[in-house]
């Protein structure tokens, strides 16, 4: 059995969602060649776990729920565009948030709780960030670059008061979310 490909994550609320999509418009009229991302899957990874057993998909949510619920609702505020690894090879187009010490901590629990379950930690560093899209070849990528360096936008600013346990079914047309468990933040 080969489990539910699963990843948390902190939800973007619709209307920050409308409003990230125009900044990512604006990108796209760069035509490079990039599979950018629909706004109704706008969200910050908190952890990606990969196939998950159901029967330890229950148990993680068990101790997510009762992990999380000490952490407050947050205000997220976005307020920069960017690329991973970085803008001289840009693989992954995004934008992050106004550094909120209630997120990096609520990822590092989350991914703490996870790690207890046997999910190894990232060795990367958390960089809180919604994935616009991804850099499928090179074609107009200057373009985009001098694009993501010149777009100024007023902060957006969304209200997070959970996180969720989501599902995600790979297709040919792309990936397809399903929200597993929702788990309530302290109000």
């Amino acid at each position: 059995m080969p489990g539910i490909r699963t990843f948390i994550a902190l939800p973007t609320q619709s209307n920050a969602q409308q409003t990230i999509a125009g900044i990512q418009t604006e990108l796209k009229a760069t035509q490079a060649a990039v599979k950018w991302e629909p706004e109704d899957k706008f969200h910050i990874t908190l952890v990606f776990l990969g196939n998950v057993e159901q029967s330890k998909i229950e148990l993680l949510s068990t101790a997510l729920a009762k992990s999380v619920r000490q952490f407050p609702s947050c205000t997220i505020t976005y307020e920069s565009l960017g690329a991973f690894p970085n803008m001289h090879n840009p693989r992954v187009i995004w934008i992050g948030i106004k550094t909120n010490q209630t997120v990096l901590d609520l990822q590092a629990e989350t991914e703490q709780v996870c790690a207890e379950f046997g999910f190894p930690k990232d060795a990367h560093v958390f960089h809180p960030h919604i994935t616009l899209g991804r850099v499928k070849e090179t074609r107009n990528l200057l373009r985009l670059t001098e694009a993501i360096k010149t777009i100024t936008f007023e902060p957006i600013e969304t209200f997070c008061s959970e996180i969720l346990l989501m599902k995600s079914e790979l297709h040919p047309s792309g990936s397809l979310y399903t929200i597993l468990k929702s788990f309530p933040l302290h109000t």
